[in-house]
């Protein structure tokens, strides 16, 4: 039967091997950095867009040169569009506010609804041709009038869907969801009025407050 025989490795030789750099293999191996990682992973994306917007170039096909045109088209549309955004939305909110748009936040709405009178409000924003705010004070002035007339329980909190809810078997309810709808779409839509719109809607709050002061609470 066959015995396997055993060969011993000269251990000076491993060592020598050992010792000599040309044989160290593991020297170079570093961990990468997050940031190397990052520019690598960078490099490749930046890559895979250009071969992407260039790709059928080289055949030299009208089709191809369409397709070109188009991602150019596509991309510079996403760019206009993140640059209007950011105008609108980011710089906007750094501009200081204007005299003419003062602060109105919620923890005043109860203020302003207790006033006696909203109408010298709503007669200085008009003038000062600042139609959104003129807006925002025409709908307090309507919550005040269904306050004090006994349609709606005001209360802070509330939101104008309760309100519409409070007055589903009130004559005025389609009104109050005109004015409600309007008046969310100009002041939490930044929405701006030209003068001939605002009359519009100057109207439809006047006749409702007139509605309101003509009909019983209990319809």
């Amino acid at each position: 039967m066959y015995s396997p025989k055993v060969v011993e490795f000269d251990k000076s030789i491993i060592e020598s091997y050992q010792a000599d750099e040309n044989f160290n293999y593991f020297k170079n191996l570093q961990e990468e950095s997050a940031w190397n990682k990052f520019k690598r992973w960078l490099s490749l994306q930046y890559q895979k867009f250009m071969d992407w917007l260039f790709s059928g170039i080289s055949e030299g096909n009208f089709w191809n040169y369409l397709a070109f045109v188009l991602k150019l088209l596509l991309i510079l549309g996403l760019i206009l569009l993140v640059a209007w955004l950011f105008s609108r939305y980011y710089i906007k909110g750094l501009k200081p506010n204007s005299k003419l748009e003062p602060d109105i936040d919620m923890s005043n709405e109860e203020r302003l609804i207790q006033k006696k009178d909203l109408t010298a409000l709503i007669k200085d924003a008009e003038a000062e041709e600042n139609y959104r705010l003129a807006t925002r004070y025409l709908f307090l002035n309507t919550l005040k009038y269904l306050k004090d007339y006994g349609f709606i329980d005001y209360q802070y909190e509330k939101t104008n869907a309760d309100y519409q809810f409070e007055l589903q078997t009130s004559p005025l309810k389609a009104q109050f969801e005109f004015t409600s709808r309007f008046y969310e779409f100009v002041w939490y839509g930044d929405f701006n009025l030209n003068s001939k719109e605002f009359q519009t809607a100057k109207t439809r709050f006047e006749n409702m407050i007139l509605e309101i002061q003509n009909t019983q609470p209990n319809g």
